[in-house]
């Protein structure tokens, strides 16, 4: 079997960024799915730091000075061009861009989807999930993550998110009798043997904290995963984690999904505090037939968009010879959140028809909509 080759070149520090989250991620999809990785060796030890180096190790990645001698065979992978490794004939250029919104009206990027934490990424994850996926529930909707300083976020459109923090205050202050709080170890260890199937679960981080060990574990054990928004934009591994294991997600970001995720066929959207108080009623009022039929369509969604093969898979079906792929980075959102509007590419989602996209963008204008 032909080998697949992927040479890796990065010039610019912003895929450094996130403690190395973002190179670490990138590179772990391609090897995960069966790539012989060369990675270009400009990237001191003094940059890169904790999940940098983790990327090193990944399985099937040397590091080199030089450019392969035959590169027509081979992937490139970069995110600005150099002249002289550009000049190269190779089988696909990939170059990696982080502005998800710009509008992309005539390209057709492959938003990179966002992945599970590195330390939860190891060679066997696909092994462990579906022994995971099995697990026996006994929680009905569950939440552990950092709630220190998350007070706001930026993002503006399509409205102002409800932060994490007033989310999980709100919740605290308004279930009564219908949410646990779990305040230290020895409780938190009672979650695996005692069943919370009518209880919303709140984990308080200040006090006790899951290890990343025993994280998925807890995951796969409820029906439904509160997924709040980060800090500086939304996107979280948890809801990903979750989603992996087939925890539906209770979410007030599902546009930042490509595809979207939709409400009651694969999460539940919430608005503001009202909605949420709501919306976890709601689920915690649901019959086991239709938490089934969620979590399937949560699996499928998982296999369908947000593996990392499948992305893969992508980059080489795209007819183009140069795909660009976008990372959703915390960078990029903090230094441009008032650019994020109806016509960027992050809510218009890369996966829609163009025509179709530049219909809609045209329809107000031409028929005075």
């Amino acid at each position: 079997m032909k080998k697949k080759r992927l040479f890796a070149k990065f010039l610019e520090g912003e895929i450094l960024l996130e403690q190395g989250r973002l190179l670490f991620s990138l590179l772990n999809a391609f090897s995960s799915a069966g790539y012989h990785i060369t990675l270009f060796d400009n990237l001191s030890n003094k940059e890169l730091e904790k999940y940098g180096r983790m990327a090193l190790s990944l399985k099937n990645l040397t590091l080199t000075e030089m450019l392969p001698g035959n590169t027509e065979s081979w992937i490139y992978l970069f995110d600005k061009q150099d002249r002289t490794t550009g000049n190269h004939f190779w089988q696909k250029l990939i170059q990696v861009r982080y502005d998800i919104f710009s509008s992309y009206w005539f390209k057709q990027p492959i938003i990179m989807p966002f992945p599970v934490h590195p330390v939860h990424a190891a060679p066997d994850l696909e092994q462990r999930l579906e022994k995971y996926r099995l697990t026996k529930k006994g929680m009905r909707v569950f939440f552990s993550g950092d709630t220190k300083n998350y007070t706001r976020n930026r993002v503006q459109y399509p409205k102002v998110k409800l932060p994490r923090l007033k989310i999980i205050n709100t919740i605290v202050e308004r279930m009564d009798d219908d949410v646990l709080l779990i305040k230290n170890s020895a409780h938190l260890k009672s979650l695996k043997n005692t069943s919370y199937t009518n209880k919303c679960v709140v984990v308080d981080t200040n006090m006790t904290w899951v290890d990343d060990k025993e994280w998925l574990e807890n995951l796969s054990r409820s029906d439904f995963f509160l997924s709040p928004p980060g800090i500086v934009m939304p996107m979280c591994h948890n809801v990903i984690e979750a989603m992996a294991v087939g925890a539906i997600p209770v979410t007030n970001y599902p546009e930042w999904f490509d595809p979207n995720l939709e409400h009651m066929e694969n999460c539940i959207v919430f608005d503001d505090q009202d909605d949420l108080i709501n919306k976890l009623n709601y689920a915690l009022e649901m019959s086991q037939e239709k938490i089934a039929e969620m979590r399937a369509n949560v699996l499928n969604y998982y296999e369908s968009y947000l593996r990392s093969d499948t992305f893969v898979h992508r980059i080489e079906t795209d007819r183009n010879r140069k795909t660009i792929v976008l990372l959703i980075t915390e960078g990029y959102m903090a230094r441009k959140p008032s650019r994020l509007n109806r016509n960027s590419v992050l809510i218009r989602g890369t996966r829609s028809n163009s025509a179709k996209s530049w219909i809609n963008w045209l329809s107000p204008a031409i028929f005075g909509q």
